[in-house]
């Protein structure tokens, strides 16, 4: 994503990477991202995600065990950070997910947002002050098109989820969200209807 790919530029932005989205965590993930980690790695996305507390009407919020809870995913976080940030020898930080980091990883510092790319100070980062002209910028902006496609289909896999789980009788946990999450993004890609749709 960087315009400049030097040695030197490259190491500087993952040592900051390291200090600051890297060492928080991945919050911004959508069921894409985590449905081609979890086919990249042949794992069950319950390996590598935990779950928070979800605030109030956030599109994300998934309903669980009758209704009772309401989570978000994000990738699981280790004592370092990130359980996918990798330390070197030389104690660099790196991602150890290469390309198929979540969207968000992949953009940072540019927002997630829709419209003119952005990008914001990032707290706790004083390298250096990174710019938008720093960033590839076509490759920016088909980054955040993906990115933007695949979080509406994210906040519609969760809309649909929860009110299937609202209906049901069963005490539906996190596992069972990510099941129908792996059904959703076949069906999605294979261009059928959604799992509900097709099994009723």
């Amino acid at each position: 994503m960087l315009s400049d790919e030097s040695p030197g530029t490259r190491a500087q932005w993952q040592s900051c990477r390291a200090k600051t989205r890297c060492a928080r965590g991945a919050r911004q993930v959508t069921g894409a991202d985590i449905v081609r980690i979890s086919r990249t790695l042949a794992v069950e996305p319950w390996h590598f995600t935990q779950t928070a507390p979800a605030v109030a009407g956030d599109p994300t919020g998934i309903v669980l065990d009758k209704g009772r809870r309401r989570v978000f995913l994000k990738l699981a976080n280790a004592m370092h950070g990130c359980v996918f940030s990798v330390r070197t020898p030389s104690g660099a930080t790196c991602c150890g997910l290469g390309d198929v980091a979540p969207a968000s990883c992949r953009i940072f510092p540019a927002a997630t947002k829709d419209g003119a790319p952005e990008v914001h100070p990032e707290p706790g980062c004083d390298c250096r002050e990174w710019k938008l002209e720093d960033l590839d910028q076509e490759a920016l902006t088909e980054a955040l098109r993906t990115w933007s496609a695949d979080r509406d289909h994210w906040f519609e896999v969760v809309a649909r989820w929860n009110a299937l789980a609202t209906e049901s009788d069963e005490e539906l946990g996190i596992e069972d969200f990510q099941r129908y999450l792996l059904e959703a993004q076949y069906a999605r890609e294979a261009g059928a209807g959604w799992p509900e749709e097709v099994t009723a």
